[in-house]
């Protein structure tokens, strides 16, 4: 496989820890809260991430943007990654995604990079598509 091939790389997963910690900033509209999330990946990705996000939230809305550092194997290959994501919701319409940062993995992980798109189904699954190539580190 050449550098220049794309792989679509998915999995379910759970979230096993939710750790929200609200704070105020003067003059907005919207409940604002940072949170800590755990992650567990099963299947062509395989292990557990922490993310970091910042959430905003009224009747109307909802966004998030995140940090979130992943370790496991990705398709067979072992190592971590960061992935930096974001998501928006208005009524029932979602979206969210993200990309991994350049640079970021580690051992056979060296050289990912590539996009994130999260999402859950209607009964309510969690799911992670990477769509990613594999470059040799620098």
């Amino acid at each position: 496989m050449s550098d220049a091939d794309e792989r679509t790389i998915d999995a379910d997963f759970d979230i096993t820890d939710w750790q929200p910690e609200a704070y105020e900033v003067e003059g907005t509209n919207s409940e604002l809260s940072k949170v800590r999330v755990v992650k567990q990946f099963e299947g062509a990705i395989r292990g557990a991430s922490t993310a970091d996000l910042l959430m905003a939230g009224n009747p109307h809305g909802a966004g998030y943007v995140a940090s979130e550092i992943f370790s496991g194997t990705v398709d067979g290959l072992t190592g971590s990654m960061i992935i930096q994501h974001w998501g928006l919701a208005e009524g029932t319409a979602a979206a969210s995604s993200g990309h991994i940062i350049p640079g970021s993995g580690t051992d056979e992980l060296a050289g990912i990079a590539g996009k994130a798109i999260y999402s859950q189904d209607a009964s309510g699954q969690h799911r992670l598509e990477l769509q990613v190539t594999f470059n040799s580190p620098t």
